[in-house]
């Protein structure tokens, strides 16, 4: 017995030190995480303490923007136990635009309960308004949410949302919808308002009748009709200010084949005279691919500049879409030129600069002056070059012919180009009478060509003016003297006007009479014997001077 009681004893101890040790071991390790979860920090509530803050009444409301609800919120605050917690604070926040009463920190009554009246914002939809409970230390259990919804007022306006000023294709919708919005005085979008759509300018709208949806929204699709240019939409909905609301957008033609250049004309080019180069172009669809068609007629003109061309001014295009123009030329003034080519259903194409510069010279347009001529002088002519439209030409010396006849024959004068279309040539004549001068151009006459030039003698010239002296009467006494007035050439000058005076020896010069005919008489008695005899031409003694009689 005393053995059986010893190893009851003993068991019952071993047993109490395992319990111990295990204890021992449990404690030591729940003891980092009970440092992990804050160690002295980590303090639950009591008994009678805020543990908790519930929803008890006022949530899921309805009513009207700026309109109070109609039922108060309540919001509960519990301990651990869940029994209802008097004198806790409880705070109502409100969302932006809403307000509670009363405003400031609220404390439970003895059931727990913190009871506050909320007035929607103005803004309609779901608004959330929290009650918290500053005393809970838990996030999750500290605030409670309560969720009411704002219902807008009845449509006061019809606004425009969206889908003006668009642009597309003819017989093409927009891309975007036509949007308007039925709103409330606070711009509050309103459901079940009926709006009908009104195409104008063409075209049509898929649907006409619209009712706004759940944000006040109606929208319609706008087909554009065949013509480019203007479309309007309107959209109307009765009794709302704002209505008809409207919408413009515009059409745009379809792509169209095209005229392309591929060979531009020469990029200058004489008046009148066929391009070097002349113009090829390429018929192309849409997207610029060659479009083989033929029978396609082209016809060009002139874009820009002025004037008008010569050749034929159209060409059709062959099986592979080409067409070739072969002797287009500009006509006009010179000046810078653009040429366009056009046919009905296609983009036009439009050449590159044509610097237009003179033709060749016409003698139907082409001038000459000539003056008359003094011998021993050079007589200079004037010649204009001007082409077939008035331009004057330039560096054309080598085509014209200047020949003299009359009086003073002479062919082929040298020709000097000054610029500018004018032109010199010179020629002197050294005998009096009339020369015919010729002026060709391109071996054609000038207007007016041949020109008369009368040569008329110069100054009388004490060198080349003669004198024919003699004797007369009984025994020769009288002394007979008769000067005829020469220019530099030798040409009797035909006129008078000039000073001759007479010295028979060495006395006083006497004064030859004047005849008018560029001749002069002087008749004086002598005397028996030889006398010397000296002729004086406006104080200038004639050449052989003294004369010996």
């Amino acid at each position: 017995m005393i053995s059986t009681a010893a190893t009851t004893i003993t068991g019952r101890t071993e047993a109490r030190s395992w319990s111990f040790r295990l204890f021992i071991a449990v404690v030591v390790s729940l003891c980092p995480i009970l440092a992990a979860c804050g160690g002295d920090n980590l303090l639950l509530p009591k008994d009678g303490e805020p543990a908790k803050i519930s929803v008890e009444t006022g949530d899921n409301q309805t009513a009207g923007v700026g309109q109070p609800l109609i039922l108060p919120l309540s919001a509960k605050v519990t301990d651990p136990s869940g029994r209802a917690v008097q004198g806790a604070q409880v705070v109502f926040v409100p969302p932006p635009g809403g307000t509670v009463d009363p405003p400031d920190t609220i404390r439970t009554g003895p059931d727990g309960l913190a009871t506050a009246s909320y007035t929607l914002s103005t803004t309609a939809g779901d608004q959330i308004i929290e009650a918290r409970a500053p005393a809970i230390q838990s996030p999750t259990s500290a605030t409670v949410a309560f969720h009411v919804t704002a219902m807008p007022e009845p449509a006061e306006s019809l606004i425009r949302v969206g889908g003006d000023s668009q642009s597309v294709q003819v017989l093409l919708p927009l891309p975007d919808s036509l949007v308007v919005q039925a709103v409330d005085r606070f711009g509050n979008g309103v459901p079940g308002v009926e709006v009908t759509w009104e195409a104008r300018n063409g075209g049509e709208v898929s649907p006409e009748t619209v009712t706004t949806g759940a944000d006040g929204r109606a929208a319609t699709q706008r087909m554009l009709g065949g013509d480019p240019g203007l479309y309007a939409t309107n959209a109307r909905a009765q009794d709302l200010a704002g209505s008809p609301i409207a919408f413009t957008a515009t059409g745009i033609a379809p792509p169209r084949p095209e005229l392309v250049l591929t060979t531009q004309p020469s990029s200058q080019a004489a008046a009148g005279e066929p391009f070097d180069r002349q113009p090829e172009l390429q018929l192309r669809d849409p997207v610029g691919a060659p479009l083989n068609q033929a029978g396609v007629n082209v016809t060009v003109q002139i874009a820009s500049g002025g004037g008008s061309l010569g050749g034929k001014t159209s060409a059709t295009s062959n099986e592979n879409g080409v067409v070739k123009f072969t002797d287009l030329s500009v006509r006009g003034e010179t000046g810078a030129r653009t040429l366009i080519f056009a046919v009905d259903g296609f983009i036009p194409a439009t050449s590159a600069s044509i610097d237009v510069t003179a033709g060749k010279p016409d003698p139907g347009q082409s001038t000459a002056t000539v003056p008359n001529g003094v011998p021993g002088l050079a007589t200079a002519l004037a010649i204009r070059l001007k082409d077939e439209f008035g331009n004057r030409v330039s560096g054309a010396a080598s085509a014209i012919q200047v020949n003299i006849d009359g009086a003073n024959p002479s062919a082929g004068l040298p020709v000097n180009d000054d610029g500018d279309g004018s032109y010199t040539a010179a020629y002197t004549p050294v005998r009096t009478g009339t020369d015919a001068v010729s002026v060709l151009v391109r071996g054609s006459p000038i207007a007016g060509s041949p020109f008369q030039s009368t040569v008329a003698a110069g100054p009388a010239d004490p060198v080349h003016t003669t004198a024919a002296l003699g004797r007369s009467g009984l025994f020769g006494f009288q002394l007979n003297v008769l000067v005829t007035t020469r220019d530099s050439q030798g040409n009797a000058l035909g006129h008078g006007g000039d000073q001759v005076t007479i010295q028979v020896n060495d006395g006083t010069p006497g004064a030859a009479t004047d005849r008018g005919d560029g001749t002069y008489f002087y008749s004086v008695g002598v005397g028996f014997g030889s006398v010397s005899v000296t002729i004086f031409l406006n104080g200038v003694a004639i050449a052989g001077s003294p004369f010996a009689i």
